[in-house]
C-alpha cells in the first residue's frame, strides 16, 4: 500500500479504512529508521499508550532533555483508535463526533528542537524584555500544540522563564509532558543555576476555537503544528492576537508542512501592508529526528526522520509586537 505523508488523522483514517474494509480488520504499517528499542529499555504506560524515553540534546543546555515518545506499538494503538472513531463518525450521521487521539503529538518533530534552542538563548531573552526594568524579571512562556513537550521542557530547564504553560487540544501529549517533567527534575541544566526546573502548567486548548482567548504570556511559541490549512489560518489569527496584546511570537516549521502556505497568506492579510515584507520564515540549521514511525504518521519520503541525525533546514519565524506598528 502507498505511504501517505502528513495526512490529517481523519483523511488517513478514511483512506486506510476504505482500502481494508473488506478484510474487516485494521492493518498497521510501520516505517522504521532505527532498530526497535532494546528489551531492557524503560517503557512507560501513559494513558495506556506504551512510551519510551528519548534524550534530546539542546545546544543552550548542559544536559539533554528526556522526553517520552510513543513506541511503534503505542503509535499503532493511537492510529487504530483514530480509525475506529472515524468509522463510528461515518456511520452515525446524527451526531457531530470529533475524531480524537491525534497521533502526531506522540512523537518528536525537528522544529521542536530548533524552537527550544531559539527561545533559550540569552540574546533572545534580553531582546524580549525591552527595557532595564523588564530585564530584571523573567518573561512568561506559552506553548501551543506542545506534543511531546520538548519546547516547554527546555524553557523549564533553562530556568529563564518565570512561568510556563504548555497547551494542546489532545490530552495524551499533556500527559506525556507531565510524566517527562518528573523525569527531568533531578538534572542540573545550567552552569550557574542548581535550582529546580520552572514548573510547567499544562492545559487543554484548541487554537482553532477562536471564541476562547489565548492565555497570557510574554512569549508565545509553536513548533510543527501546520499540518492542515485550517490550522494554519487559525495559527495566523492567534499570532495577531498575541502581537496585539504585546507578546513576542516564535513559530517553527519543518519542511513539507501543508498548512504553511495558508498560514503565511492569512498572516500577511491581517498585517499592516507596510510590514508584510518583514513577515516570513527564515531557514536555520536544525537536525532530523530518529525513531520508528507508523507510516500514517510519517511516510518513507519524509525528510524529518533519518537513521542517524542529519542537518535539516528548519524554518523559524520570530515576530515582535512592533511589527504591527504603522
Amino acid at each position: 500500500m502507498k505511504s501517505f505523508q502528513w495526512l490529517t488523522p481523519a483523511l488517513a483514517a478514511a483512506l486506510l479504512w476504505n482500502a481494508h474494509s473488506s478484510a474487516n480488520k485494521l492493518t498497521a504499517y510501520a516505517f522504521s529508521t532505527t532498530p526497535p528499542p532494546a528489551a531492557t529499555a524503560t517503557i512507560h504506560s501513559i494513558d495506556n499508550i506504551p512510551c519510551h524515553e528519548t534524550e534530546i540534546s539542546i545546544s543552550t543546555l548542559h544536559q539533554p532533555i528526556t522526553i517520552l515518545e510513543a513506541t511503534l506499538e503505542g503509535q499503532d494503538k493511537l492510529v487504530d483508535q483514530v480509525l475506529m472513531l472515524e468509522d463510528e463518525r461515518n456511520q452515525d450521521t446524527t451526531t457531530n463526533n470529533i475524531v480524537e487521539n491525534d497521533p502526531y503529538g506522540s512523537v518528536l518533530w525537528p522544529a521542536a528542537r530548533t524552537v527550544s534552542e531559539h527561545i533559550t538563548r540569552d540574546t533572545f531573552l534580553m531582546s524580549t524584555m525591552t527595557n532595564v526594568e523588564e530585564q530584571s524579571n523573567k518573561p512568561t512562556l506559552l506553548e501551543l500544540g506542545t506534543g511531546t513537550g520538548l519546547v516547554a521542557l527546555a524553557g523549564s530547564a533553562s530556568n529563564k522563564y518565570e512561568s510556563i504553560m504548555a497547551t494542546d487540544y489532545e490530552s495524551v501529549p499533556l500527559k506525556l509532558l507531565d510524566a517527562a517533567y518528573l523525569l527531568n527534575q533531578n538534572k542540573v541544566y545550567t552552569s550557574t543555576d542548581t535550582s529546580t526546573m520552572t514548573p510547567i502548567v499544562t492545559s487543554l486548548f484548541d487554537i482553532c476555537n477562536l471564541s476562547v482567548p489565548l492565555p497570557p504570556a510574554d512569549v508565545v511559541c509553536a513548533a510543527d503544528i501546520l499540518y492542515e490549512k485550517s490550522t494554519g489560518i487559525a495559527l495566523a489569527r492567534r499570532c495577531i492576537e498575541a502581537l496585539e496584546r504585546g507578546s513576542r511570537v516564535v513559530i517553527g516549521c519543518s519542511p513539507g508542512r501543508p498548512g504553511r502556505p495558508a498560514f503565511l497568506e492569512e498572516l500577511r492579510r491581517l498585517m499592516n501592508p507596510n510590514k508584510m515584507k518583514d513577515v516570513d520564515f527564515v531557514d536555520v540549521e536544525g537536525t532530523t529526528c530518529r525513531g520508528q514511525r507508523n507510516s500514517l504518521i510519517c511516510g518513507e519520503g519524509s525528510t524529518s526522520i533519518s537513521v542517524e541525525p542529519k542537518k535539516l533546514l528548519v524554518a523559524i519565524m520570530d515576530l515582535k509586537p512592533d511589527c504591527l506598528q504603522k
